[in-house]
């Protein structure tokens, strides 16, 4: 994130490649094939700079589900709890503890239940105990808030304010509506998650960055919200489809929606050529 000026962002909403079980077509990805401490490590390089270029006072948001590994041989099933391990990384390592603080976390329920094919929406061998598991349809969004005084409020902050209800509705520490589908193959999460967390954090004008752009979805809200945005992407294979990546992202968040002569003033789109692949940034 060299083009990203220290303490210049207000908000960081993002969502960490998958550890170990999706390969995105890309030699320099995070996750597949990484072990455990190895992929927390590669993390960890993102939300210092992340950290860096937050301004103080504001939050990153962190949105992350445990992942489960089904019983295969001799491995059992068991629940690899990466939501610990990503807080206690954050808030222990030593480049960072003096400047950050953890604020909790918000339970997202994707879905209602988990159904089988015979109707019960049960997990595990049916009917006595010590047989099942519980059901896992819950992900995470960590909440981290960089130390220090924060910007000050944009004299026109009334038109920000929540009502009581709103209030209620989003600094409930569960929430509830549904996941997206995905996109060319790739997890996206749904315009109400960036949504929430945008209007509970910024102000209108504010600057959101978003690491692991993915399709883009934390940009396109962050513009229908009157917010600057920045985010990253090196870039994913789609199984689904033969579109490049870039246009996938493009059409998310609306660049096409602007005549040819206007698109450059809207969006700087920045792709940096690199051995022996394409790294891409959109900005």
């Amino acid at each position: 994130m060299k083009a990203v000026g220290d303490e210049t962002v207000h908000l960081v909403v993002t969502s960490p490649p998958y550890w170990n079980i999706k390969d995105y077509g890309n030699h320099r990805q995070i996750g597949y094939r990484d072990t455990l401490i190895g992929y927390v490590q590669k993390l960890n390089k993102v939300w210092d700079e992340c950290l860096r270029v937050l301004k103080p006072g504001c939050r990153m948001c962190i949105n992350i589900g445990d992942e489960y590994i089904r019983a295969e041989g001799k491995t059992p099933y068991q629940i690899i709890p990466l939501h610990a391990y990503l807080v206690n990384n954050i808030i222990l390592q030593t480049s960072r503890k003096r400047k950050v603080l953890y604020l909790g976390s918000i339970i997202w329920q994707k879905i209602p239940t988990t159904r089988t094919t015979g109707g019960a929406s049960v997990m595990g061998s049916y009917g006595f105990p010590r047989n099942g598991y519980v059901s896992y349809n819950y992900e995470y969004i960590a909440i981290f808030k960089k130390r220090g005084k924060p910007p000050r409020a944009p004299e026109n902050k009334e038109r920000e304010r929540i009502d009581l209800p709103g209030w209620r509705e989003l600094f409930n520490g569960v929430w509830r509506f549904n996941g997206a589908r995905q996109t060319a193959g790739i997890a996206v999460f749904p315009d109400e998650l960036p949504r929430r967390l945008i209007r509970m954090f910024t102000y209108e004008g504010d600057t959101v960055l978003d690491p692991f752009l993915g399709s883009g979805t934390t940009t396109k809200v962050a513009m229908k919200m009157r917010r600057k945005s920045i985010g990253y992407e090196i870039g994913f294979r789609s199984p689904l489809t033969e579109e490049n990546w870039t246009e996938l992202i493009r059409r998310k968040i609306g660049y096409y929606d602007f005549s040819p002569d206007t698109r450059d003033s809207v969006f700087n789109v920045e792709i940096k050529e690199t051995s022996p692949r394409t790294i891409h940034s959109i900005a």
